[in-house]
């Protein structure tokens, strides 16, 4: 069966969105150093965040070894956002990143900048310490929250566990009080090890659509989970490179939905098997996929609906390729990104779409 291609994925060590390829190529070769000359330029991005605040778990249990590596979850989780700061967009974004076991600001939330970013990260703890007081993490969000306007991303890293100062509540109940007044959705990205734990961090991604919970070596691995949450591509947007370094990903055709339809439609699944033989025979390879729908409806039931239709296409790929979970990165957008104009019924039946791409190929370019 004919492997269709479309386009190289935009990441290396952070960017996964698919753009589409050259006029006379099979593939568009996307590097880290297009993206540091911005080859591709900040009006090819469509911004899923205007705000981004990292709050760093430094607490003992971050000094258990990271896999079976070397390293502790601390240690890995300063590399991993040394690489992915080093080739983060100039966006217009503000950022903040801060300690709360116990809390300590490293870089109060302000305009994004590259360098004052490397130096906060660089002043992280590189020893854990000490119990985790999450409810007061989430207490100090609120005044933070406050100052700001559109949407808040706020990656938790956390094992679930707690100790409840005095007059505290539980983290859920105050995430819910957050995510009630705030446009915030919580990425929680996970070291739990207990069903309690578990349990613990489920209570708080339930708050609204947009939080989930992200296994802490999926998060470090695949970096889709971090910079998808902040931006993607625009789609169809054209780049235009002549470096020829390392392919890392690919771009398949859409998958498209009738109106308030979360079924996958007969005429796909040709399309999904190829995407599935490609990447069982690829064992190095996952798929990235990004679910949306059309503008009309409700914003939050739009975003769980492209939810569902991003569920639906990664259940066909695991129930039919046996493909695990880790081999999968899942996000949805609602109404973001629209390819088409919604205020025709031929631009919104292309805006009911599941984009899928297919990452971790690295490979030398030819």
């Amino acid at each position: 069966m004919k492997f269709k291609m479309s386009a190289i994925l935009l990441a290396l060590v952070i960017l996964a969105a698919g753009l589409p390829a050259r006029q006379g190529s099979a593939l568009e070769i996307i590097t880290k150093e297009d993206i540091i000359h911005e080859v591709v330029p900040v009006s090819a991005i469509v911004k899923t965040a205007d705000n981004a605040i990292l709050l760093i778990d430094s607490s003992a249990s971050m000094n258990k070894p990271f896999k079976d590596l070397e390293v502790s979850r601390l240690q890995a989780l300063q590399d991993a956002l040394r690489l992915r700061n080093e080739i983060m967009p100039q966006l217009d974004i503000n950022m903040g990143l801060y300690v709360y076991t116990p809390w300590k600001p490293l870089y109060p939330v302000q305009p994004y900048n590259r360098q004052q970013v490397a130096q906060a990260i660089d002043a992280m703890p590189v020893q854990g310490n000490g119990s985790t007081f999450l409810s007061r993490a989430m207490e100090n969000l609120d005044p933070i929250l406050a100052r700001l306007t559109g949407r808040t991303a706020v990656f938790l890293v956390t094992d679930g566990q707690y100790s409840l100062e005095r007059h505290m509540k539980r983290p859920a109940v105050e995430a819910k009080e957050l995510a009630r007044k705030y446009n915030v959705c919580f990425y929680l990205i996970s070291t739990a090890e207990t069903k309690r734990q578990e349990k613990n961090l489920q209570e708080i991604a339930d708050v609204n659509e947009c939080s989930r919970i992200i296994p802490f070596c999926l998060w470090i691995e695949r970096p889709e989970y971090n910079t998808n949450a902040l931006f993607v591509i625009k789609s169809g947007e054209k780049i235009v490179t002549v470096s020829r370094q390392r392919i890392v990903g690919l771009k398949t055709d859409d998958i498209h939905f009738r109106f308030n339809a979360q079924t996958i439609d007969p005429q796909y699944r040709e399309e999904l098997d190829a995407i599935g033989e490609f990447v069982q025979a690829h064992p190095q390879t996952y798929v990235v996929i990004h679910g949306y729908a059309d503008s009309r409806g409700n914003p939050e039931y739009n975003l769980k609906l492209s939810h569902r239709r991003a569920m639906a296409v990664a259940n066909y790929l695991k129930d039919h390729f046996n493909l695990p979970d880790n081999r999968t990165v899942v996000m949805w957008y609602g109404d973001l990104n629209p390819v088409a104009d919604n205020n025709t019924e031929e631009g919104r039946a292309m805006n009911r779409r599941v984009e899928i791409g297919v990452g971790g190929l690295n490979k030398e370019a030819p």
